[in-house]
């Protein structure tokens, strides 16, 4: 099942340098995207082959226009358009050509061609996709990327009119699902194993940070210190990572509202994706449960023990690496 795709990303003048270099192929290496092979960049294209750098083109559309604009005001929306890669299987470079061609025609007809300043056509990585960048100008002459797209809402409904404009030409392409959706950012694997394992031992934890705080004689209080020895860098990491994950959980309470109406039409549809969101919503919020658990546990041993127990198993823990890697 091949699907249609667009997204768009607004961008401000600091990002427009950076932007053009990418699309237009101008780096002589591009070590933060493994999949571009430089020997095929002679196959890429325009469809709209922009004759002069994008920050002045930008400047010049925006003059021309006569647009009041702020120091922060979003310039160009940088837009990529293509299909899943079992789409193009089998296609000609002439289908191909034509796939974009159509995608293009949208573009014009939705931004308008005059705030087009660039369309180029890469096929020097693993999917052929289209680089579209325009200038956010709306029908009454202003610069505004909020009125052009429309918002989360808005940008949905862009995306369902690319899907209609696209299937006149390919009606074997499906309609993709909203970003925002699938591709929901993940949080490292890392602060779900920390927790566990502390959580796994958080009884004789308690228990010894409780020995510690009772002052339960010399030899008791060292074997609780002992213990807490063990567990003291992952102990002193939680802070930091609960204060992550907190930021993350309000994040994505703000997203689930801004949702809502996006998702409802989509998630009716997908009883399977939105189990999928629900699953992971919960491992997430699971996690901060157990890290606020932990770290109120952690708050109770005496203020600097923590961080000289972690600065002396680290040097511990440095010592046998380095001994193991001399025997």
């Amino acid at each position: 099942m091949a699907y249609a795709i667009m997204r768009i990303n607004k961008c401000k003048l600091g990002a427009v340098s950076r932007i053009e270099k990418h699309h237009e192929r101008k780096k002589d290496v591009y070590k933060s995207n493994p999949d571009i092979d430089i020997k095929r960049s002679a196959l890429n294209f325009h469809i709209k082959d922009p004759p002069d750098s994008y920050r002045r083109l930008i400047r010049k559309r925006i003059e021309e226009v006569g647009c009041r604009t702020r120091k922060d005001s979003v310039v160009l929306q940088d837009s990529i358009c293509t299909a899943s890669p079992e789409f193009f299987k089998g296609k000609t470079s002439r289908q191909t050509e034509d796939f974009f061609r159509t995608a293009y025609r949208f573009y014009c007809k939705t931004f308008g061609a005059d705030n087009i300043i660039s369309a180029v056509v890469h096929l020097d990585e693993r999917t052929p996709h289209m680089h579209v960048c325009f200038v956010p100008i709306t029908k009454d002459r202003r610069l505004s990327s909020k009125t052009v797209i429309g918002g989360p809402v808005g940008l949905v409904k862009l995306q369902d009119d690319f899907y209609s404009h696209m299937i006149y030409q390919f009606p074997e392409l499906k309609r993709g699902i909203p970003k925002r959706i699938t591709h929901r950012k993940h949080l490292p694997t890392y602060l779900f194993k920390n927790a566990d394992m502390l959580m796994e031992h958080f009884d004789e934890i308690s228990k010894a940070i409780n020995d510690i705080n009772m002052l339960k004689g010399k030899e008791k209080k060292a074997q609780a210190i002992e213990l807490i020895s063990r567990y003291a860098p992952e102990m002193a990491k939680m802070k930091e990572q609960l204060k992550s994950v907190n930021g993350y959980v309000e994040k994505l309470n703000k997203d689930i509202w801004d949702e809502r109406d996006i998702s409802r039409f989509w998630i009716g549809k997908s009883e399977k994706l939105e189990e999928a969101i629900k699953e992971k919503d919960d491992k997430i919020y699971e996690l901060q449960a157990k890290q606020q658990k932990l770290q109120k546990t952690i708050d109770r041993l005496p203020p600097g023990l923590l961080d000289e127990l972690d600065r002396l198993e680290r040097e511990r823990r440095k010592a046998n690496t380095r001994n193991d890697w001399i025997r």
